[in-house]
């Protein structure tokens, strides 16, 4: 399959077709000279835990930060659906995201700031300490656009786990299909800056910033998850709240995508599920937090979860969230 795609991208009349026709700025030589590199992954060690994310140019940076970030405080001896863990959680989240939009973006081009910096020991301390555990603070973190994207994982009886992503963007990508191909392109370009002393700024034979990430967990017997959540700008936080949930408060992987979620939306800005107990938001307001009350059901808005845990001996747990389509089903 793969060496079918290769030969399918190569092709010269696709290659010149996507440009010419369309006018736009890719060329038949950038299509001939793009490449896409393995790379390994980005790994910290939460808990006992070492979980693998996609490094810089998407958000894996900014799942792993907020971990490090909460890293320094005692989460376990907090309730999952508190208000004093839900407000430790989310300046986590927001601190993290404003230094992805301040530095992450093609690995190649991180020349000031690279994700090792950002998982820095000393500096994680320093920037955990800005977190007021008595009132939200503006960190002026934003969001990235929602997205159009899919995740799926499996896992067979050798152990075998994989987790995957696909992503073209804004529901249908750019709409621009190239003709008599039925290839729709993607536009993640979008997510470049246009401006040029940042480093996620527009230019040829680059990555830009985006949020597809595919999630693993390790444990020290090996795979122990395979994890995701599409959703736009929903992922990272997403990603945070499902290892928290099965990790560190050991619910089942359906339980963990069930349970009630919120989202950073701009500022103090936060859209909070209905389902999330009356007390704890009320809590969250009094604590500084602008909150909006969203549907459960607003797949793009909280997020669509798929994860695999294995099991000690053999055998998995999986769940699918019901806010999306989706499923977990074994043979």
């Amino acid at each position: 399959m793969a060496e079918e795609i290769d030969r399918f991208v190569a092709r010269e009349e696709l290659a010149d077709e996507s440009g010419n026709h369309h006018k736009g700025l890719l060329t038949g030589e950038d299509m001939a000279r793009f490449s896409a590199p393995i790379e390994a992954a980005q790994t910290y060690d939460y808990q006992g835990w070492r979980i693998h994310k996609t490094g810089p140019w998407g958000q894996g940076p900014v799942f792993l930060q907020t971990l490090a970030l909460l890293n320094e405080f005692d989460l376990a001896a907090l309730d999952p659906n508190g208000p004093e863990f839900v407000h430790l959680v989310i300046e986590a989240m927001k601190l993290a995201l404003r230094d992805a939009e301040a530095y992450v973006a093609d690995s190649d081009h991180m020349t000031h700031v690279s994700a090792a910096d950002m998982l820095d020991d000393s500096y994680l301390a320093a920037r955990a300490r800005e977190i007021d555990l008595s009132h939200a603070t503006d960190f002026g973190a934003g969001a990235p656009k929602n997205g159009g994207t899919v995740y799926l994982t499996t896992a067979d009886a050798t152990g075998m786990m994989v987790s995957f992503i696909q992503s073209n963007y804004a529901g249908f990508g750019s709409g621009v299909v190239v003709p008599g191909t039925g290839v729709a392109l993607q536009n993640r370009g979008a997510d470049f800056s246009l401006d040029p002393a940042h480093q996620n700024h527009v230019g040829p034979r680059k990555r830009p910033f985006h949020t597809i990430i595919p999630g693993f967990l390790m444990g020290p017997d090996g795979p122990r998850m395979s994890f995701g959540v599409m959703g736009g700008p929903m992922q990272a936080q997403g990603h945070v709240q499902m290892v928290l949930r099965t990790q560190l408060f050991g619910q089942d992987p359906q339980m963990a995508a069930d349970a009630p979620r919120w989202r950073i939306t701009q500022g103090l800005g936060v859209a909070c599920e209905t389902t999330i107990p009356a007390a704890t938001l009320d809590t969250l307001r009094t604590l500084g937090h602008d909150l909006t009350l969203e549907s459960p059901d607003n797949a793009f808005g909280f997020g669509g979860a798929q994860l695999i845990h294995r099991l000690p001996g053999r055998g998995y747990a999986g769940g699918s969230d019901p806010r999306k389509d989706g499923a977990a089903m074994g043979f």
